[in-house]
């Protein structure tokens, strides 16, 4: 299958996005981890933290691996 010149931008353009969510997505998850004991910090809130970390590292996962028509 041969893509044009813009289907393959936008590709590369949606995979780089994919890449950059689930950056921060992995990102979250290790922050929340390392600092689930600290003193201030609401279980409800980490609980918060570990939920939308996860979210965004599915999100990402599927939009970096997705393949386009």
């Amino acid at each position: 299958m041969t893509f044009t010149a813009e289907q393959s931008r936008v590709d590369a353009l949606v995979r780089l996005l994919g890449l950059i969510i689930l950056a921060f997505g992995l990102l979250m998850l290790y922050y929340t981890y390392a600092n689930a004991n600290a003193a201030g910090i609401a279980p409800e809130i980490v609980t918060i933290n570990y939920s939308l970390g996860a979210l965004l590292t599915v999100v990402g996962l599927f939009s970096t691996f997705s393949k386009f028509k």
